[in-house]
């Protein structure tokens, strides 16, 4: 164990302890490092997901205007017809 390291005791159902047993053995890993990555990936997750609610509240309480958008819709369109279909 690592320094800084902590000794977790958990209880899975059986059926997810085999998934987890069978995975981490196809990928080489200690049951450790397959534990710390599943919840590395699930607190960035949390992460993410948090921020995007604040990125979309953001633009709910300020949108952009029909100006703002207007030069870009039309720059797509333009980009669309020198396209040879």
């Amino acid at each position: 164990m690592s320094v800084g390291s902590v000794k977790v005791a958990i209880s899975l159902p059986k059926e997810v302890m085999a998934e987890v047993e069978s995975f981490r053995h196809k990928l080489g890993l200690t049951r450790s490092q397959a534990i710390l990555q599943a919840v590395s990936l699930w607190l960035k997750k949390a992460e993410d997901d948090s921020k995007e609610r604040k990125y979309v509240g953001g633009y709910a309480k300020n949108p952009e205007s029909h100006r703002e958008i207007s030069p870009l819709f039309f720059a797509g369109l333009d980009s669309f017809s020198k396209e040879k279909w």
